[in-house]
């Protein structure tokens, strides 16, 4: 069974470490293509990660260094996704693909250009802030947390005029609630559980997740620890399912799927600590949920909303 997974950080490990391979044995990866091709992942989102340690004049350069190391060491091996029509050809071909994202838009600073030129490297979504404020918006752990800015609400426009994907991971509350106002295209959550298991700002309520399905967006369950459950035990992939079933229970059987954050984690749930440990996850599944739903689950979810956005 094919599996989408909307996020990893494994560009800003290959970024970091020069010496890794993508297309070679590296246990190191937790997201390279022997795993790929061992997990049955199809599409994977690559996160453009640029860390908060980054001088503010440098993020964008920084970008501009992870997005030359993606085409140099993973897209000779998986097809970058560009369009509707690349996502179409990979799904029909059985051919991997990879979407590039940025993780929190620091990197563009105030600057639409700055969005643009990302745009026409080949980056096709954007989460608009990690945990802290930027030019767009404030972070989900800002203490004096605010909505969109300004400008920000100039980036959601230019976003949804050049076809790329809005993603509100990370963002605080306030400004997901203008996001799904502002945006005219459906939006996503490409890695965040449930505030109703696991109480932690990277989280949804209820009301956010309602609201994310009446968008017809979708919402990837994550698989690190601090964000599955803050009972004091090893997490199990069990954990996970009780996150999908209360997205399932608030009508989102349509609306759910998973972003691992492999790469980008040093905590594991038990049992899926790699792209190669998918089938443990989809056997999981089959055992709850018709196979026409774990498929939905696995990928089809996020191929529909993916398609409705890209040009």
């Amino acid at each position: 069974m094919h599996v989408f997974d909307t996020h990893c950080d494994t560009v800003y490990k290959l970024w970091e470490n020069r010496e890794l391979s993508f297309t070679e044995e590296d246990e190191r990866l937790e997201v390279g293509l022997p795993q790929m091709e061992r997990g049955n992942v199809l599409i994977q989102i690559f996160a453009i990660y640029v860390s908060d340690r980054t001088h503010y004049a440098a993020r964008y350069q920084t970008a501009l260094e992870m997005i030359e190391v993606f085409y140099e060491k993973v897209a000779p091996a998986v097809k970058p996704i560009l369009s509707r029509a690349d996502l179409d050809d990979c799904v029909l071909n059985n051919r991997k693909g990879a979407i590039l994202s940025i993780e929190g838009a620091e990197p563009i600073a105030d600057s639409l250009d700055h969005l643009r030129i990302l745009y026409r490297l080949g980056v096709r979504a954007m989460g608009l802030t990690w945990n802290f404020r930027n030019a767009v918006a404030d972070g989900c752990l800002e203490p004096r947390a605010g909505g969109l800015s300004l400008f920000g609400r100039q980036v959601i426009e230019e976003m949804n005029k050049l076809g790329m994907v809005v993603d509100v991971s990370h963002l605080a509350e306030p400004g997901f609630w203008d996001t799904v106002e502002l945006s005219s295209a459906p939006i996503i959550a490409s890695h965040s559980n449930t505030k109703r298991y696991c109480d932690h700002p990277r989280n949804l309520n209820d009301e956010q997740i309602r609201a994310l399905i009446q968008k017809d967006g979708v919402m990837g369950m994550v698989f690190y620890p601090p964000f599955v459950t803050t009972e004091a035990r090893e997490s199990e992939i069990d954990d996970i399912l009780r996150h999908l079933e209360h997205v399932c229970e608030l009508g989102g059987v349509n609306h759910v799927g998973f972003g691992s954050d492999f790469d980008g984690i040093d905590q594991y749930v038990k049992g899926i600590a790699k792209a190669e440990q998918y089938p443990h996850l989809v056997e999981a599944l089959l055992k709850r949920y018709k196979e026409d739903e774990v498929k939905q689950f696995m990928s089809g979810n996020w191929l529909r909303v993916f398609r409705n956005v890209l040009k």
